[in-house]
């Protein structure tokens, strides 16, 4: 039995699967099975599908309560969770990813006489509404009682934090995924074709505005090329109407897209330790990006300096057509995946970070 209290972890998000979703999801699904008393609490925007997380959570073993929101500054979301972490008794721990979880949590932990832990998964500071949003959270993070970054890039300006990277189990997710012959003919994609795959955000910071150039630099140097990209934001539009991109838009199942992958294309100009890069190690799929965060000194991909994009589609193709350079690619994510980003090593951090409250 866990000599912790009970767990709490809180997250609002559109709906969809986000890395921070399945950050949160994987690291639940650790300490549950590692004997600690852990739940979820899920807050929604009602515009967007039914989210697919309280599924998925429920299938890894761990409880969930979900609330729909639709404001950032929502007095029901932080009497929601004083309730929830009274029921769960005195000394409960509230983990909260994302920053109106965070807004929410910095008052509700202490109605509820609770500690308070929060993760960083990033900023997203494309403007000035974004960076005012990022300055907010900063200021709010000074009064949690123990702050975590996923990567040591994502801590610059954080006072005491610790890092404690994301985890994936492999097993789990390898097993939830489909036949790649069998998902390639869902997909009229050939056996022969070489597909490259963005997985992601389509944002300035994932570096979405670079596909066209990507799209352009493959299909220049090969005619079994074939760029499919999966993701929704703001250059979805442009994607879309890519003649030669095969768009799948909003997708929740990352082990069917890579499962028909040859190669991962990451152009992310900032990142902390994506959880599709660590999926991707899972299902031997080398990844390829940029030299930033967790990408660049991970172990988990191949990388170029950030705006060499031509480079990157090169190094890319290079990856997919040489047996012989890519087993070494995919020896080191795996050793990777089995070492510092195992749900072990995870759950053993966190406890550190728990029982230091």
């Amino acid at each position: 039995m866990s000599d912790l209290p009970p767990i709490l972890h809180a997250i609002a998000w559109p709906g969809g699967l986000s890395g921070a979703a399945r950050s949160m999801e994987e690291s639940l699904a650790a300490l549950a099975a590692a004997g600690h008393r852990v739940s979820a609490w899920l807050a929604n925007a009602t515009r967007v599908a039914e989210p697919v997380m309280p599924e998925r959570l429920a299938a890894r073993g761990v409880a969930w309560t979900r609330r729909e929101n639709n404001s950032a500054l929502d007095p029901g979301s932080v009497g929601a969770l004083v309730r929830e972490l009274k029921a769960l008794g005195r000394g409960a721990i509230l983990h909260t990813h994302g920053e109106r979880a965070l807004l929410w949590g910095r008052f509700a932990s202490r109605a509820a006489g609770a500690k308070h832990v929060h993760t960083v998964h990033g900023f997203i500071e494309n403007d000035d509404r974004d960076r005012r949003r990022a300055a907010v959270a900063r200021r709010l993070l000074a009064s949690v009682d123990a702050v975590i970054a996923v990567h040591p890039s994502l801590a610059g300006g954080l006072s005491a934090h610790q890092i404690v990277p994301n985890c994936l189990d492999a097993d789990a997710f390898t097993a939830a995924a489909p036949d790649g012959v069998d998902a390639r003919r869902h997909l009229a994609l050939g056996a022969t074709t070489r597909v490259y795959l963005y997985l992601g955000r389509l944002s300035f910071e994932k570096g979405a505005d670079a596909i066209g150039v990507l799209q352009a630099t493959l299909e220049k140097a090969s005619a079994a090329a074939k760029l499919v990209v999966a993701g929704r934001g703001a250059f979805a539009p442009g994607v879309e109407a890519m003649e030669d991109v095969l768009y799948l838009g909003q997708r929740t199942d990352p082990e069917t897209l890579l499962a028909i992958a040859d190669v991962l294309i990451m152009p992310s100009r900032q990142e902390g330790v994506p959880m599709v890069a660590l999926e991707a190690a899972a299902m031997a799929v080398p990844v390829v990006g940029f030299d930033v965060g967790g990408l660049a000194d991970g172990g988990l991909a191949r990388t170029v300096p950030v705006e060499h994009t031509e480079d990157l589609a090169k190094l890319a193709l290079h990856l997919a057509r040489k047996a012989d350079d890519r087993a070494p690619v995919l020896a080191a994510s795996r050793a990777a995946l089995e070492g510092r980003f195992s749900p072990r090593e995870h759950v053993s951090a966190l406890e550190s970070v728990y029982r230091g409250l």
